[in-house]
């Protein structure tokens, strides 16, 4: 039974303007200008409602564990100002929700798939000649082209970021536009440079196959930076980038049972470093996770895969084959010509990159004869998708309400 509450007609027929609403069971179905409807749970509306305090700030007294379950809306009418008023029974109360809000948080499939950010996924053939890249100037300078770095990021995995002060103190500056720096063993900015004696194979000179870094902790580094001191004279030590995602889809294509093999099955990830290493950078760190991550919808939101750092696969023996295949399939994707974009990094250059998503790697070089210093740091996901969301809301772009990809945790 279908109970028709109030139909309102408003001359102008927008996004966010309330043609009709109807009580359909416990639920409140809302009509819109543009044609689309919106179903409400009751005990989501009450739940929702500003009266009990505000969620985003979390500044709130309700509480869950004091509503009737068998809670339903009495009335439900359309002030004059556009707004959606509900009475409940059997509690005595009244809840106001503007439109604009409440088609914000529409939960129908179709706005629920609006609200993803979907990465723009690439390969060799489209953006071995073909960056996307800001200007660090305008990044200090603009709020737009602060914004506009962070959504080249978030959209392609990576940015290429020019003209970054060939310092120290420019790391650091690029960095504060992205997030908090995390400290790890690594401590907050680590300097790559080739040494004889090395406890890091990035301090070699030899080539490193695209990886993501860290995928043997529980939460791996989310947003990366490889900013260029010095680049080494010849031709080698070329940095390497594979979009992971790009890797994922073109698996799911072509082998859809390792596809879901790798989605499904944990892998042992594992580190360990003790003397003699510097002060703090020992560490026996381990992470069970699989490589590939999926979102609710089943579509690819993280990507974790560093061969090096794979432990001793430790799982059913019936199992065992088949996921070897599958991540031999894998890893001959990540290094083919394919996928693998190449760029000689110039000081003062630098590479943001999204490490649940994109891998990076380098060419070998002579690192004895020519010196080669890149500087990395690290920040978390959240923080970064925290600043975009508010530059997104300071510029008038909508963006509170987007759903990123939540990476490989």
């Amino acid at each position: 039974m279908h109970e028709k509450v109030q139909q309102a007609v408003s001359p102008a027929v927008e996004r966010y303007t309330v043609t009709g609403l109807e009580q359909q069971d416990r639920d409140l179905v809302v009509h819109w200008g543009d044609g689309h409807t919106s179903r409400f749970n009751a005990l989501w509306l009450r739940d929702n409602c500003s009266s009990g305090g505000d969620k985003l700030s979390a500044i709130r007294s309700f509480s869950l564990a004091d509503v009737d379950p068998a809670l339903s809306i009495a009335d439900a009418r359309l002030t004059s100002a556009g707004d959606i008023e509900i009475i409940w029974t059997p509690e005595a109360h009244q809840s106001t929700f503007s439109a604009t809000w409440l088609r914000a948080h529409c939960y129908e499939p179709a706005s629920r798939q609006a609200r993803k950010r979907r990465p723009r996924r690439w390969n060799r053939a489209e953006r071995q000649d073909n960056w996307p890249s800001v200007d660090f100037g305008d990044v200090r300078t603009s709020r737009a082209g602060h914004l506009a770095l962070l959504e080249t990021v978030a959209d392609h995995g990576f940015a290429l970021v020019n003209n970054v002060p060939a310092t120290a103190e420019g790391t650091e500056e690029l960095a504060s536009y992205i997030a908090y720096i995390r400290e790890t063993d690594f401590g907050r900015i680590f300097d790559i440079v080739s040494e004889p004696n090395v406890w890091d194979l990035s301090q070699s000179d030899q080539p490193l196959h695209p990886h993501t870094d860290d995928p043997y902790r529980y939460s791996p580094p989310g947003i990366s930076m490889l900013h260029c001191l010095q680049a080494s004279e010849s031709e080698g030590g070329t940095s390497q980038i594979v979009d992971g995602f790009a890797v994922c889809e073109a698996l799911r294509r072509q082998d859809p049972a390792a596809f879901d093999l790798l989605a499904a099955t944990p892998m042992p990830f594992v580190r360990y470093r003790e003397d003699p290493v510097p002060q703090g950078a020992d560490v026996h760190l381990r992470a069970m996770a699989p490589i590939i991550k999926l979102d609710r919808d089943g579509e690819v939101c993280g990507f974790r895969f560093h061969e090096r750092s794979i432990a001793p696969l430790d799982m059913a023996p019936e199992v065992m084959d088949s996921v070897y295949h599958a991540l031999i399939k894998l890893a001959t994707l990540v290094y083919s010509e394919e996928f693998m974009v190449n760029r000689h990094l110039a000081p003062g250059q630098a590479i943001v990159f999204d490490n649940q998503r994109v891998l990076h790697g380098r060419t070998g070089f002579e690192g004895l004869t020519q010196r080669r210093h890149l500087r990395i740091c690290t920040t978390d996901r959240d923080q970064f998708h925290s600043r975009l969301r508010l530059l997104l809301s300071r510029e008038g772009r909508e963006g509170t309400h987007f759903e990123f990809p939540n990476g490989a945790v």
